[in-house]
């Protein structure tokens, strides 16, 4: 078992033991992460409360949706009346046309606030490194500073804002579809979400997957551009060694191991998504007697 155990994880966490160039970053709390950059979000206050409100309002709208679908079952099809379907489409339009509005300002502002954010956080973070001193600039790779001046702060923004707007996004959609889902049959809600702990098992630890297998994935990420960058900036060196093919190999070295860890990532994120539809088929199948019982 330890060595199926062994091998399962050789497939999904990428080996971060070959340090290359760039050495992996130390880890830091996610309380840490928000008390770092939190003040680069502040004076988009008013706009950020905004958003939080957009994010109420759309599943709200979604679960009205639903609802409509419920009222014509329960007022036409099931009656076989047809007068009540008039003022069901039109509702129906409405929350269409209104969600539509709604989504068009959240993609917008949510747009507006994560570029300023990403602007004025990379210039704060450009004027640190250019206050560096100069020793502290030559023990970094120009390469990976490059990578962390783009790629690693725009993933800082998808944490901040696009990560916790997701993330509260999700919660307002369980409260909301939840409560209905209560409101209609509370019998059937509590056998569906017997495996809710489950869920959150799953979650937990294939979330700790995916955070080391991006976290290697960055790392490799700054020194494929620490070569690149070493290279270029050495170029009439390199050639009057005809070193050309050797930094090349190195190049493609480290785009390899990139490779490997963007791999090891689609096998986390693949296994996860069957397994989660293996655990609400469990659940439906558990609701599904108390259901016919509650009917009978």
């Amino acid at each position: 078992m330890t060595a199926i155990r062994t091998r399962i994880r050789a497939l999904l966490v990428p080996d971060a033991d070959e340090q290359g160039f760039v050495a992996s970053a130390p880890v830091v709390a996610v309380r840490e992460i928000f008390r770092r950059f939190w003040p680069d979000a502040r004076p988009y206050r008013k706009q950020i409360a905004l958003g939080l409100l957009f994010l109420v309002l759309v599943p709200a709208i979604e679960a009205a949706e639903i609802w409509m679908f419920k009222l014509v079952v329960d007022e036409v099809l099931v009656p076989q009346e047809l007068a009540p379907l008039l003022y069901i489409a039109l509702a129906y339009i409405g929350l269409t046309l209104l969600g539509g509005l709604i989504g068009f300002g959240d993609d917008y502002l949510a747009a507006w606030v994560g570029e300023r954010f990403l602007l004025n956080l990379r210039t704060r973070v450009f004027g640190h490194v250019q206050g560096l001193s100069l020793h502290a600039l030559d023990r970094r790779r120009l390469g990976d500073l490059l990578s962390r001046l783009t790629s690693d702060i725009q993933a800082i923004e998808s944490f901040i804002l696009a990560g916790i707007a997701d993330a509260l996004s999700a919660i307002v959609r369980i409260l909301i579809f939840g409560g209905v889902l209560f409101y209609l049959d509370w019998r059937l809600a509590g056998a569906s979400l017997v495996l809710a702990p489950l869920f959150y098992v799953l979650a937990r630890y294939f979330s700790k997957l995916v955070k080391h297998a991006a976290r290697e994935k960055r790392r490799r990420s700054g020194s494929l551009s620490a070569v690149a960058e070493e290279s270029l900036a050495n170029a009439a060196l390199v050639q009057s060694l005809n070193r050309q093919e050797a930094e090349v190999a190195r190049f493609r070295h480290q785009g390899e191991r990139i490779v490997e860890a963007e791999l090891a990532s689609t096998r986390i994120k693949s296994l996860f998504a069957p397994l989660i539809d293996l655990v609400e088929l469990l659940g439906a199948s558990r609701s599904a007697p108390g259901r016919s019982r509650a009917v009978t």
